[in-house]
């Protein structure tokens, strides 16, 4: 697995002013999506845009991270990575996050389908995750 500095190397994130605003931005936008999730219902017909949207809005946090220490980043793979720089979050969050992504990935691009069971899992996962994030963008 490549490290975030890796990332800076190849261009795939670059190193910008910080940005506040884009981090409000992202904050609120995520918040919202945050609600959103918590009023769906799984079911069969729901769970692969529940994971999709899940990651988005586990993604929007993390570039909300990004822009407050100065960095864009152009990469879901970097994204991911980049909490690796802070030591409450542990290899097996990361793991399925990039699991996550990949998911992700084959749903929007590839036509897979989430099941509800993966719905579920990634649900408890991200109660679980969204807690890390939020103490993340307030350091």
């Amino acid at each position: 697995m490549k490290k975030f500095g890796d990332f800076i190397v190849s261009g795939e994130v670059r190193a910008e002013r910080k940005n506040e605003f884009l981090a409000k931005s992202l904050i609120k936008s995520a918040e919202k999506g945050v609600l959103y999730i918590k009023k769906q219902k799984i079911t069969s017909e729901s769970a692969e845009h529940i994971v999709s949207d899940i990651y988005d809005v586990i993604r929007e946090l993390i570039e909300a991270k990004l822009a407050l220490e100065g960095y864009k980043s152009y990469s879901h793979d970097a994204t991911i990575l980049f909490l690796k720089k802070f030591p409450f979050f542990l290899e097996h969050e990361i793991f399925f996050l990039d699991n996550l992504r990949r998911i992700r990935n084959g749903i929007k691009y590839y036509g897979k389908e989430a099941t509800v069971d993966d719905a579920n899992k990634t649900l408890r996962f991200f109660n679980l995750i969204l807690v890390k994030l939020r103490r993340l963008i307030k350091k």
